[in-house]
């Protein structure tokens, strides 16, 4: 369902927006996927160092992704 809102709130402004306020969307989007996607790693990391280095990826870009939401305001 957050996946879904999200997905229908972009689409609701991606025609009215422009230059710099545009490329920090697409690049919040794209931290907001690598962190999905490392979460998953860590989720199925089996080794105590992979669980340590892809915890760490997930928390850095999970809050990488909340700093440019903020940016966007």
């Amino acid at each position: 369902m957050l996946a879904a809102t999200g997905v229908w709130n972009v689409a609701a402004v991606w025609s009215g927006v422009a230059g710099a306020y545009r490329t920090t969307l697409v690049v919040k989007i794209s931290v907001v996927v690598l962190s999905g996607v490392t979460a998953l790693a860590h989720q199925r990391a089996r080794g105590p160092a992979a669980l340590a280095v892809f915890g760490a990826l997930s928390a850095l870009t999970a809050l990488l992704a909340v700093f440019l939401g903020v940016l966007l305001g």
